[in-house]
């Protein structure tokens, strides 16, 4: 039993590694100047939120002037906002809605609020550490929301949908996704809406739906959430012979809802099995979640039984262990991931 490999699952459990994002989040997003594009900047300023944004990630031109960026803000404001992320479509419109300004609550939001401030619509202002408001630029209000109400914002986040619930699926059941094949595919479905470099905001999509790793050449790897090592499992599926897959209408499916059909049963028995005894900081499907996905990378049931019993607020029962081993042994894993082998 290797004690070092246990303690690296116990902190690389899917909801540590979002709490460590959300914590590198919070920490860039409270370095940023509280003053918007379109507002009064000092040349630190400008510098700091160029630096943040999509404009200079992308390396497509050389750092401009403050009017420069607000002109190609405003130019490009009506088509971005047609590819935002599903919850920065929620964010804009609430702040639409509600004067320009809404409290950020979750992690979800927190993460949104980073993709719409790297679109340099927004700034953070930072009332309290349990409280957060986001403001949408009033110079670009007037024209998201005369965008939002085009049938082209229509039909482009219709196929952002479907492109979306793909996305997700693949992710469920590979665990990562070169973005390459897929974005060039969405890009030829775009083709009827004329949009000239539609890679550049297919692109601030991905970055802002999905977790994500660039490599040095600029592709961007799709990762799942719950993946801890990604270099591992690419590296292990380098080594491997391309095998062959045909992934069935069943397949798609649960992975679109986040969970295969033979995963249903071990699953729902280890929910059961969790119910009233995590401790106060788990909920019982953030631990469950936790132990499906060491499954799906490949961990031992003694590692699993392990983070088990790092969440529970009472000593492990037989029925408890009994689930653990069926999730153990039901729970496909990712290509490339040991199978389940009894220890």
């Amino acid at each position: 039993m290797n004690t070092s490999r246990q303690e690296r699952w116990c902190d690389k459990t899917m909801s540590v590694m979002r709490e460590r994002q959300l914590e590198a989040c919070q920490d860039r997003l409270s370095r940023c100047p509280e003053t918007g594009i379109f507002g009064e900047l000092c040349q630190d300023e400008l510098e700091k939120l160029f630096r943040f944004s999509f404009y200079a990630q992308e390396k497509r031109f050389p750092f401009p002037t403050q009017a420069e960026l607000c002109r190609r803000v405003l130019e490009q404001v009506s088509l971005e906002a047609c590819f935002l992320s599903p919850r920065e479509d929620e964010l804009v419109k609430r702040m639409l809605m509600n004067g320009g300004d809404t409290f950020l609550a979750d992690w979800d939001e927190i993460s949104a609020a980073e993709g719409l401030i790297s679109r340099l619509w927004c700034v953070l202002r930072i009332q309290d550490e349990d409280n957060a408001v986001l403001h949408l630029e009033d110079s670009l209000a007037g024209l998201i929301t005369q965008a939002m109400l085009t049938e082209k914002y229509a039909r482009i986040r219709e196929k952002l949908f479907s492109f979306d619930a793909t996305l997700h699926s693949l992710l469920y059941l590979a665990g990562f996704l070169h973005a390459g094949v897929p974005a060039s595919h969405f890009a030829q479905q775009l083709q009827p809406e004329e949009i000239e470099r539609p890679e550049v905001y297919i692109s601030r999509y991905l970055k802002t739906s999905f977790d994500y790793v660039q490599t040095g050449q600029g592709e961007i790897l799709l990762l799942h959430p719950g993946l801890a090592d990604p270099d591992h499992l690419i590296r292990t599926l380098s080594q491997m012979q391309p095998a062959e897959t045909h992934l069935t209408r069943e397949m798609m499916l649960g992975g679109m809802n986040g969970m295969l059909p033979e995963e249903v049963a071990c699953s729902e028995a280890m929910r059961g099995a969790l119910t009233g005894a995590v401790r106060p900081e788990y909920g019982e499907d953030e631990a469950l979640e936790d132990l499906r996905m060491m499954a799906k990378q490949g961990a031992t049931l003694t590692e699993m039984r392990e983070v088990m019993e790092s969440m529970l607020c009472v000593l492990p029962t037989p029925r408890m262990t009994d689930a653990l081993t069926q999730l153990h042994l039901q729970t496909v894993r990712w290509m490339g991931m040991p199978s389940a082998v009894l220890n």
